[in-house]
């Protein structure tokens, strides 16, 4: 069962909404497929939370003040100070939990890869992010990618070669580098002793 946040109907609008946030308050809105756009805003703190906790694209409720249900939602769209990287704006996007979306996630690399620790490697990422399609309830929050087969200097790993959690498509090309084993620096020698 996804967490649920609770959201309150906003008349605020335009350059009013700063306001808003001075008080604690970040501006929202919900659209979705053949829906009205609602505008909602929710207490500042909730939104940090919700965002450190599930990030983009992973199915959550919003229970907004006067309904019935809770819709299902994931966070489409943040808006950030480019600053102070503060949360300024999210947008909700209201999904058919019958019916596939696409997103991207982030790629997290998982273990040790035997060429870092025996031969001094520097692990080399090469996507940060796939694309992927799958129903909402299904939308993992990343994408690990285990590195314990890279061996030697050189070795690398296709995104082909990496297995998708069930239920989930992933559809950026599978012959994408998504990691690659490079020299590291050379260990320094000790100096020799002076004379």
């Amino acid at each position: 069962m996804p967490d649920t946040y609770a959201v309150e109907p906003r008349s605020v609008t335009g350059k009013k909404v700063s306001r808003l946030r001075r008080e604690g308050i970040l501006p929202a809105v919900i659209y979705g497929r053949g829906l009205p756009s609602v505008s909602v805003q929710m207490a500042y703190i909730d939104a940090r939370d919700l965002m450190n906790e599930h990030g983009k694209s992973t199915l959550i409720n919003v229970q907004v003040a006067g309904e019935a249900e809770p819709r299902p939602v994931v966070v489409r769209q943040i808006e950030q100070n480019p600053v102070t990287r503060s949360l300024l704006h999210l947008d909700f996007y209201q999904v058919d939990l019958s019916r596939l979306i696409r997103t991207h996630i982030p790629v997290v690399l998982t273990g040790v890869a035997p060429a870092v620790a025996r031969w001094n490697g520097l692990l080399a990422q090469g996507l940060d992010t796939v694309e992927i399609e799958a129903l909402p309830q299904s939308l993992p929050q990343h994408l690990e990618v285990p590195v314990t087969s890279l061996a030697q200097i050189g070795d690398h790993m296709l995104l082909s070669a990496v297995r998708a959690p069930a239920g989930v498509k992933i559809l950026t090309d599978g012959d994408s580098v998504v990691v690659t084993v490079q020299h590291g620096a050379p260990s320094e020698e000790p100096e020799a002793a002076a004379e």
